[in-house]
């Protein structure tokens, strides 16, 4: 049988364990309502928020203050606090340099000189403070409680305090680290696609002076064709001529077919002048294209400018869509850069092509006058651009598309372009059958 003095032992032990549990459990609910608190914010505002309400419940106190130590300039910011009403003057930090290194736990606040130099008019009726400084991988903050109870916070809360914000600080670390390795990444994905971008734009350089080059060289060939043809036209009709003087040929001519020679002759003559014409068109639009940008504006037919840039991307799309221009009968002038305008124009094009089912495309072109405007739209059957991404589709390195099938450069590039000619470039619409895009222009009036 235990003597009173063991009995009493025993007690005093219980009584010690069960302390011992109590704050384990008020250090347990801090860590575990704080991990929530963390967790469920999207900043750091929000995470000590929530953090004074997790402190509040387990410890009390009239009011909890949290101070970002700044170096430069020396002084004590105000983070965030529970009263509302507090100043938020900076504090100078010479005189509480001992606060940024040490735990302080003041019976009576009143008792210290420097306290009531620098909060007296602030914490008014505060008579005793509990502080703990604590560091994350970016910030040295203090957290202060203010009570106005003498002697408040005992040796354990004080414990309690300094475990909490020791697990508070190791978390918002990671936090942050988390945080910077997303940036960084961010920063590595940008990184590549204007490294992306730039390869693409000296290839398209390349591939501009080459095409200018090319262009030229055909040119020669392509003109002494042409004018061979309309050569061969004229002695065609001229021997058609001869032929129909001298009837007493026509024995002769039943036996060659003369008439079919003729007339099939006159067929093939037009139809390789029809395709010179054609090349010598897409050759002119390919240099003038192809020439470099004097940066220069001038006034412009916008319907020659749209048939301009069909008949350059017809050569890329016409195996998957087929273009129907709709242009106005008063062929709007503005006043543009032709070069940056084409462009526009051709990025538009390219991308409602990209956007349509293979083989089956639309793409509708058409211009008119909206009030002292003018515009022209392009439209197409396509997929259509998701509710998530209307709102992104100008912005930088935006792109809907797979990495290295776009740079997400083009829309933002062509609103820059339009925005120097003081226009408009907007999403009319888009679904599930297909988008609308609008370029609006001042109108130069004739």
């Amino acid at each position: 049988m235990l003597t009173n003095e063991q009995l009493h032992e025993k007690l005093m032990q219980l009584s010690f364990e069960k302390k011992q549990l109590e704050r384990f459990k008020f250090l347990n609910d801090l860590i575990l309502n704080g991990l929530n608190a963390i967790l469920s914010s999207d900043n750091h505002e929000q995470i000590f928020q929530k953090l004074f309400s997790v402190i509040h419940e387990v410890i009390s106190c009239q009011d909890i203050v949290l101070l970002l130590v700044n170096d430069k300039p020396q002084q004590l910011e105000l983070v965030r606090s529970t009263n509302e009403n507090l100043p938020c003057e900076p504090k100078p930090l010479d005189k509480l340099v001992h606060l940024t290194e040490h735990t302080l736990n003041c019976f009576n606040v009143k008792n210290l000189p420097w306290w009531t130099d620098i909060f007296a008019d602030t914490f008014d009726t505060i008579n005793s403070a509990l502080s703990h400084p604590f560091k994350t991988s970016q910030s040295h903050y203090i957290l202060l409680l203010l009570s106005e109870k003498r002697g408040a916070f005992s040796p354990q809360i004080q414990e309690l305090l300094s475990s909490f914000t020791s697990f508070v600080a190791n978390t918002l670390t990671q936090v942050e680290t988390r945080k910077l390795i997303s940036e960084r990444d961010k920063l590595l994905l940008r990184q590549h696609r204007i490294e992306q971008s730039l390869l693409q734009q000296e290839k398209m350089a390349s591939l501009g002076q080459l095409a200018a080059g090319v262009a030229h060289e055909l040119n020669n060939p392509l003109g002494f064709i042409y004018s061979n043809l309309n050569t061969l036209k004229v002695y065609l009709a001229d021997f058609e001529k001869v032929i129909r003087a001298h009837p007493s040929a026509e024995q002769n001519q039943q036996k060659i077919d003369v008439d079919f020679l003729l007339d099939d002759g006159k067929d093939l003559i037009e139809e390789s002048l029809e395709g010179a014409r054609r090349a010598r068109d897409i050759i002119n639009n390919l240099r003038s294209y192809s020439h470099p940008d004097d940066k220069t504006s001038s006034k412009m037919a916008l319907n020659q400018l749209l048939d301009s840039a069909v008949k350059i991307a017809k050569t890329q799309i016409k195996h998957n869509s087929v273009i129907e221009l709709k242009l106005c009968a008063q062929n709007p002038m503005v006043i543009v850069n032709a070069n940056q305008l084409n462009q526009v124009i051709l990025n538009l094009i390219v991308n409602a092509n990209q956007a349509v089912a293979e083989g089956k495309g639309i793409i509708s072109i058409q211009s008119g006058f909206v009030e002292d405007n003018c515009y022209f739209e392009i439209i197409d059957n396509g997929c259509g651009i998701s509710i998530e991404a209307q709102s992104k589709i100008f912005e930088p390195f935006f792109t809907t598309k797979d990495i290295g099938q776009g740079t997400g450069l083009g829309l933002s590039l062509s609103k820059a372009i339009i925005d120097q000619h003081k226009g408009q470039i907007e999403l009319r619409h888009s679904s599930q059958t297909g988008s609308t895009f609008r370029v609006t222009l001042p109108a130069v009036l004739v």
